[in-house]
């Protein structure tokens, strides 16, 4: 409710990846929105089936996408809650334990920008924690249709669920490895996988008008993959390589409690009549392990023809580390209190070591459950981007729905969500992953990058009329040397598009005046302490010297 709350207290504030992933979907209340606009037409050709005709129906009900993004993370949250209660309780019958995981589970997700966002990956939780449930109960249809939501909402999970059956296929007998003979285990994978097949294929040809997606051996080659790159991959370090970002394990790190799912198999060793209530289904958390491992190498075989790598461990690690943690601490409890019990029965007194390790236990179970909660802690991981120039917003919103505008600001990436007009080309939306849309986005920021830095008005005109520009966003230091230039800004990126990046920075350092600089007060409709909009038709009405 915090969350829900702070997202509703400003008129400028979304999650990071719903600007990218959301915003377009305004198409559905206003069609004239965006209109024949490269970007928004690429992420609408990649988004999962599902999740769009889950906001389509939801803006024929009247509710917009922004609107319902904002609300839709709270709903998802408590689904996922109950399905992850019910899962923990078929896994060990004790509700302490299952409320554990449980409120494990939620503090991953809160203190993780997944389920936030709303975009597709905010369903995988309550989906892929429903087909475990089902599966451990055995119930045949309604695990068929986890699976083919997942298909449509979250494609990249219902692999992994097809692999968790395919997984469950096997047993270990007798020293070997064998087929199980349990009917029913072989008609759920049978159905899931054509089920699943039927799915996944409209959304494999979704893509296919914007090229094919890039091989490692081009990725290799581009900027784009290497550190500090969009779509950061080929890490040179193998420890970050391997297990951060995309291309790693991404090991969860939020909240440091779930590592003690991390001993539950040694304790599962312990002889106690509660180890002993823990059911054998708990080799399911194994196989989810396993099946996760194994797409995980697979993906990083065919390299993004099945996404990300990281996308296979990053959220079925965080479940099962829940789960199983929950389990951990009932167990690590017992243990204590069994101790306790021997203590008091030997009338021993407890020395200052065990006295300081009991309070030392107190405080961390403690900090476990109250650090999380406070909202300092857990706003700062949810990415909300915060509009800093409502001005700007307000004077393009102004604008026709048709107005298309160029920037090299890192505030470009902001104004689809914030000003609902095009952009021409910015960082955030320069995904490298299909070759024919990529290729235009390039040639757009090397374009803007030579008119922007162009000494002779009629470069900036020529660009102008290529590709219907209608306003400049400019920021006021947009024409340093140092804004192209690598180093902790974000405008680093730039610096990737050569050799056009080096030749404005030598020009600039050689005192050669921007074309646009020239006009910046002649032109100017809007100045604020950090931008200016330049009018393209004013560009357009001046004479080249």
């Amino acid at each position: 409710m915090i969350s829900l709350t702070y997202s509703l207290s400003q008129p400028y504030l979304i999650q990071d990846d719903a600007r990218l992933h959301v915003v377009w979907l305004e198409r559905f209340s206003n069609p004239a929105l965006f209109p024949n606009d490269l970007i928004a037409n690429y992420l609408e050709s990649i988004a999962p089936m599902g999740y769009k005709s889950f906001y389509w129906a939801m803006n024929q009900l009247g509710i917009e996408p922004l609107v319902i993004a904002k609300f839709l993370p709270l709903f998802l949250g408590l689904i996922a809650s109950v399905y992850g209660f019910g899962t923990a309780l078929q896994l060990f019958p004790v509700p302490i334990s299952a409320f554990l995981s449980t409120l494990i589970l939620n503090q991953s997700w809160w203190l993780n920008d997944d389920l936030i966002s709303a975009t597709s990956r905010a369903f995988l939780y309550p989906i892929f924690l429903a087909f475990l449930y089902y599966l451990l109960k055995r119930s045949l249809v309604p695990c068929l249709i986890a699976i083919a939501l997942q298909a449509l909402f979250y494609p990249q999970m219902a692999l992994l669920q097809i692999a968790i059956l395919t997984v469950r296929l096997w047993h270990w007998h007798k020293g070997q490895l064998r087929l199980v003979g349990d009917r029913q285990a072989w008609i759920l994978w049978s159905l899931s996988l054509v089920i699943a097949l039927f799915a996944l294929w409209p959304f494999a040809q979704q893509a296919a008008e914007f090229g094919p997606i890039v091989t490692a051996a081009q990725a290799k080659l581009m900027p784009e993959y290497g550190v500090d790159g969009r779509a950061q991959f080929f890490i040179p370090n193998l420890l970050a390589f391997w297990f951060v970002g995309d291309s790693g394990i991404r090991l969860p790190l939020h909240p440091p409690v779930i590592w003690a799912g991390a001993f539950l198999p040694f304790l599962l060793r312990y002889p106690s009549a509660l180890v002993r209530q823990v059911s054998s289904q708990i080799k399911l958390l194994v196989q989810v392990l396993i099946a996760s491992v194994e797409l995980f190498g697979l993906a990083h075989v065919v390299f993004l023809k099945l996404h990300f790598p990281g996308r296979y461990m990053e959220h079925s690690l965080r479940i099962v580390m829940a789960l199983a943690a929950g389990i951990t601490l009932v167990l690590l409890a017992e243990i204590g209190l069994r101790w306790l019990v021997q203590m008091r029965r030997s009338r021993t007194a407890l020395n200052l070591w065990q006295r300081g390790c009991l309070g030392l236990v107190a405080i961390l179970a403690i900090a476990s459950l109250v650090v999380p909660a406070v909202p300092s802690i857990f706003l700062s991981t949810h990415l909300q981007i915060k509009g800093r120039v409502p001005e700007v917003y307000e004077f393009l919103a102004q604008q026709p729905k048709d107005t298309l505008i160029a920037s090299l600001a890192e505030e470009a990436s902001n104004l689809p969500a914030f000003a609902k007009r095009s952009i021409l080309v910015a960082r955030e939306f320069a995904f490298p992953y299909h070759l024919g849309y990529y290729k235009q986005i390039r040639q757009r920021a090397i374009d803007l990058v030579q008119a922007h830095y162009s000494p002779e008005l009629q470069d900036v005109q020529h660009f102008i009329v290529k590709y219907g520009v209608d306003f400049f966003l400019i920021e006021q230091d947009a024409f340093t040397p140092a804004y192209l230039t690598p180093g902790p800004r974000w405008q680093r990126w730039l610096h990737q598009y050569q050799p056009v990046a080096s030749e404005a920075i030598a020009r600039l350092q050689q005192g050669q005046t921007p074309a646009l600089a020239q006009f910046m007060d002649q032109c100017s409709v809007l100045q604020t302490k950090q931008f200016t909009v330049l009018t393209a038709a004013c560009l357009m009405g001046v004479q080249p010297g």
